[in-house]
């Protein structure tokens, strides 16, 4: 299995196959995979489709990679992931602080923010959430 853009997996394909090679491919989506849960956010299917990713090129085959994989990877995330309370006026400043540090010319913030995205504008789609979020 492969995770990654499809630039990425581009590469990762030409390296591992030949030009007239024939090869089956089955793309999960990062809305294919929010649309196997209730609630469950970018983030989460962000990490589910990591965890789909790092399976072996040949563990897929006896199994699949289907809706109740999908849900026992998510099952999974779930039970690692705990959730907390925090006052929406704290966590309406957090958000604005984060979201200051993302959009400023310099990026200064993208040396952290890149250990847990692969992008600003990933980051950013978080951020814009939780905004959502706070102002519903």
């Amino acid at each position: 299995m492969l995770y990654g853009t499809r630039k990425e997996l581009n590469k990762k394909l030409k390296r591992m196959f030949g030009n007239e090679e024939r090869i089956a491919l089955l793309v999960w989506t990062k809305q294919d995979v929010m649309a196997q849960a209730e609630n469950m956010t970018e983030a989460e299917a962000e990490a589910v489709l990591e965890l789909i990713g790092r399976a072996g090129t040949g563990e897929h085959t006896e199994d699949g990679v289907s809706f109740r994989t999908v849900q026992a990877l998510y099952a999974g995330i779930g039970t690692n992931a705990p959730r907390v309370s925090v006052p929406v006026d704290t966590l309406a400043r957090v958000v604005d602080i984060a979201a200051r540090a993302l959009s400023g010319e310099d990026a200064q913030a993208w040396p952290l923010v890149r250990q847990h995205y692969p992008s600003v504008a990933d980051a950013q789609k978080d951020i814009t959430w939780l905004e959502n979020e706070i102002a519903a």
